[in-house]
């Protein structure tokens, strides 16, 4: 390998931000990388299913080979449970046309089921946590050892990296954690820009990793857990500083008209928050979107996003039924206080967007029906409808074995990404006809 080794981080759909920020951060300390960005409609989740699909993306052979032209030593996926049996062809036609090609990947269900990833030996390492220190790390390895030599390494060298050596999977616990996210450097948007000039209208950003809540189908309610096994707080947020300089660098390089914050939980402190519209309103200004949730704000904060120039608020409900919430999802809010805060920010002027998920555990007609005269009681201007995604080891899957939605045979498929529900109602698997 070289003395940097040279690394293509795979991308798909809206931009995603793990290989972002470590694309930057590779390059901050000196390894030349490239995104490959993959516009195909399958990889976007909102498309995948649709029977047209497969015309407008790209087959795993021509993705392999526009990779394989920047002459990469190491590969990097970043792996969400929807997209595992996507991303598999394109791992297997890379490694089926350079072998000795390296294979890294990380994400949400790579921290969840990293035994079960490794399961596919066409991938090498699989990176558990943050890969911020890990992945840096991993790669001056690899200047001196080769790839056998460091899957040989013992189980506390190398925290965080896990692979096979010998038919036997080497556990090594989660990754280092990045605590200060002030010190990672910006995420990398141009390759994105690039490809898809459209993009650059709405600049994404995040301020935070993690979420404070306990929902039961989420991936940051488990990843949460894991990290406080290891005596850290998940969730993490930026200086209002440090995201004020983004967005100025964002401005000037980019001309965005909006900005998207894509945070798990948008400003969950009224402190943060205050401080983050008066910096925003006197600094950048432009209208921004954001998603949160009912539990972390009051008539106070709603007023503070508005007069920082929110223009859409996304909530997250998923089920009108509040027992439900309460027994099925592990969430507090009442009607009540829904109705209020959705009132409110229309009030306010904001646009507000509301997320149900559809075929909860013990789902029945009447609570359709109750969610129908919930959101025409609300008049939000948009109701986001999904379907339940099962992912490893969310608390949801022991509740809907237990109410029988889903069986224990069924916790394989749901380990290798193939147990997934349609995320539209116009679709092959025609599960939307019921709704």
């Amino acid at each position: 390998m070289s003395i940097y080794p040279r690394v293509t981080l795979y991308d798909h759909s809206y931009e995603t931000f793990a290989i972002q920020y470590l694309a930057s951060t590779l390059r901050m300390h000196g390894f030349p990388v490239q995104i490959y960005y993959d516009c195909s409609m399958n990889k976007d989740y909102l498309g995948q299913d649709f029977f047209l699909t497969n015309f407008f993306s790209y087959t795993p052979s021509y993705i392999a080979e526009k990779i394989l032209a920047s002459k990469p030593d190491v590969v990097g996926f970043s792996i969400i449970t929807t997209f595992l049996r996507l991303l598999n062809p394109i791992i297997r036609e890379l490694k089926q046309r350079k072998p000795d090609i390296v294979i890294i990947a990380g994400g949400p269900h790579c921290s969840l089921a990293p035994a079960q990833v490794l399961e596919n030996r066409d991938i090498d390492f699989v990176f558990v946590g943050d890969a911020d220190i890990s992945l840096p790390e991993f790669l001056n390895e690899c200047k001196t050892r080769s790839v056998d030599e460091i899957k040989a390494f013992s189980v506390t060298r190398m925290r965080g990296i896990w692979n096979v050596h010998q038919g036997l999977v080497i556990e090594r616990g989660m990754g280092p954690f990045m605590a200060d996210l002030d010190r990672v450097p910006f995420p990398e948007k141009d390759p994105y820009y690039q490809k898809n000039p459209s993009l650059k209208i709405m600049y994404t950003a995040t301020c935070s990793r993690g979420c404070i809540f306990s929902c039961t189908y989420c991936n940051s309610n488990t990843l949460r857990k894991k990290y406080l096994s290891c005596g850290h707080n998940y969730f993490r947020i930026r200086s209002v500083k440090n995201v004020m300089e983004e967005l100025h660098m964002a401005r000037e390089k980019y001309n965005p008209s909006q900005i998207m914050f894509l945070d798990n939980l948008f400003a969950p402190g009224k402190k943060w928050l205050r401080e983050f519209s008066e910096a925003y309103k006197r600094e950048i200004g432009l209208p921004f979107f954001c998603e949160t949730n009912p539990n972390v704000h009051t008539k106070e904060t709603m007023k503070l996003l508005a007069e920082a120039n929110c223009t859409l608020l996304q909530f997250g409900f998923q089920s009108a039924n509040e027992e439900v919430r309460r027994t099925v999802l592990h969430r507090r809010e009442t009607n009540a206080r829904i109705l209020e805060l959705v009132s409110e920010a229309r009030r306010l002027g904001m646009f507000v967007s509301i997320d149900h998920i559809a075929n909860l555990p013990g789902e029945v007609q009447e609570h359709l029906d109750e969610a129908i005269a919930l959101y025409h009681e609300l008049r939000p201007n948009w109701v986001n409808l999904g379907f339940l995604q099962y992912y490893p080891e969310a608390e949801i899957i022991d509740i809907a074995i237990a109410r029988k939605a889903i069986f224990e045979e069924n916790l394989h498929e749901i380990y290798s990404g193939d147990f997934q529900s349609s995320f539209r109602l116009l679709s092959k698997s025609h599960l939307g006809d019921y709704y």
